[in-house]
């Protein structure tokens, strides 16, 4: 492996061969601008191989295209026949629009007037389960051509399904290289979502107290769940911990369970994949 392209972090395995002979697995595979991750499950939700590769961070769509050939491709990437694979992208392009106000004649021109004209790219819509809106991302063609099949949206799959929340005001930060997203839920209802590149720990701070002043809740009251590249004492969570008394890590899903592997691997690190692999 060429390590100054990519590298393996994680390859988790089963148990024992028992639990992935013959019983039907279904691949997730989650495609970001700084890596790739592969999840296999049972029919029965049960995770029981995990694997991510990472590479640097590129906001060059022909070079990320390459970056996800080259993992997908490699001789350690590890195989997908013989399974149901679903793939899916995450990526700071995409907008939900409310389901009476959205027009599939009018979703390009919608979405280039959210984000300015975007060139080679798919726009897709998702149908969100768990609200009455349409989600919007684009899909890079030339990660279109990788693939050769269809793309869901993992943020979005990942925002359907912690749409049922309780009443009180919860804001989760899910931080990647250079970007971080900042999904919060007021009364029960989604009622912020968004991306934002970043270049240090203070701007995520920012752009969450900016975002709270706006909605009218007092950062003494939120809840802050973080995920993603963050980890307890890193700049991040040092800096959200002087202001957010309420300041916790997300958990795995508790709809599936996991290999004893799965231990090694922090559970707040990658939701996005655990999401889909529970839609």
């Amino acid at each position: 492996m060429t390590s100054s392209i990519f590298k393996q972090e994680f390859h988790l395995k089963a148990d024992n061969e028992q639990e992935t002979a013959g019983v039907g697995l279904l691949s997730f595979v989650n495609i970001s601008r700084s890596g790739v991750q592969l999840l296999k499950r049972t029919k029965a939700f049960k995770a029981v191989e995990f694997q991510s590769f990472l590479f640097p961070y590129s906001s060059v769509n022909s070079i990320w295209a390459q970056n996800v050939l080259e993992v997908l491709k490699h001789p350690e990437f590890v195989t997908i026949e013989g399974t149901e694979p679903s793939y899916f992208i995450s990526d700071r392009f995409n907008t939900l629009i409310p389901a009476p106000l959205f027009s599939e004649k009018q979703q390009t021109k919608n979405f280039e007037f959210v984000f300015g004209e975007l060139e080679s790219v798919n726009v897709v819509q998702q149908t969100m389960t768990s609200s009455d809106s349409v989600g919007l991302f684009t899909i890079p063609t030339e990660i279109a051509n990788v693939t050769g099949t269809a793309i869901s949206s993992s943020f979005l799959t990942w925002i359907d399904a912690g749409s049922e929340k309780p009443t009180k005001a919860v804001a989760n930060v899910l931080v990647e290289d250079h970007q971080f997203a900042l999904v919060i839920f007021k009364e029960g209802k989604l009622a912020c979502s968004n991306w934002f590149q970043i270049n240090k720990a203070d701007d995520v701070l920012y752009f969450l107290m900016a975002a709270l002043e706006t909605l009218k809740i007092l950062h003494s009251e939120i809840e802050v769940v973080l995920s993603g590249n963050v980890s307890k004492s890193d700049e991040v969570h040092t800096l959200l911990n002087k202001f957010i008394s309420k300041l916790s890590f997300s958990k795995r899903p508790k709809n599936l369970s996991y290999s004893y592997s799965f231990a090694q691997l922090p559970e707040h690190r990658y939701p996005f994949i655990f999401a889909a692999a529970c839609a």
